[in-house]
């Protein structure tokens, strides 16, 4: 990773203060042997607020790694605009919690529906109680 003093004591060995165009600091870059890539990153490392981009890259790491909620001053500076967010809204649980009724239900429909396949395919083979010499000695 790029860090900012890494870049400014390159520029300072060069005579180059940081605050210089774009295309002198990436000159320097490519001539310390920089790819084009690199002293593009280079130069975004040095131009960003080292303060937003600390709460920034901790707020992705609490959108994409936790299941905390994000404060407005979080959002606002992700979003890179101004949010006003007075309302919170309670979050629902992620578990799908099946009671037991609804447990009990999908037990008996999926009993009924094996029992229901199994007899459709006896009777259609012919087998079991369907089979013909066995339909004869029932009735």
């Amino acid at each position: 990773m790029i860090k900012r003093d890494q870049i400014e004591a390159i520029l300072k060995i060069n005579g180059v203060p940081p605050g210089s165009a774009d295309e002198e600091i990436r000159s320097v870059l490519l001539s310390a042997r920089y790819s084009k890539d690199e002293a593009d990153t280079a130069i975004m490392v040095l131009r960003e607020n080292t303060k937003t981009n600390q709460t920034r890259v901790e707020g992705l790491h609490k959108v994409f790694r936790s299941d905390e909620a994000l404060k407005p001053e979080e959002i606002s500076q992700l979003l890179g605009i101004e949010v006003d967010i007075t309302e919170t809204i309670a979050s629902r649980s992620r578990g799908r919690d099946l009671t037991t009724v609804h447990i009990v239900v999908i037990w008996v429909l999926s009993v009924l529906l094996a029992i229901i396949g199994v007899l459709f395919f006896m009777q259609m083979y012919q087998v079991g109680v369907f089979h013909p010499s066995v339909a004869y000695k029932i009735f």
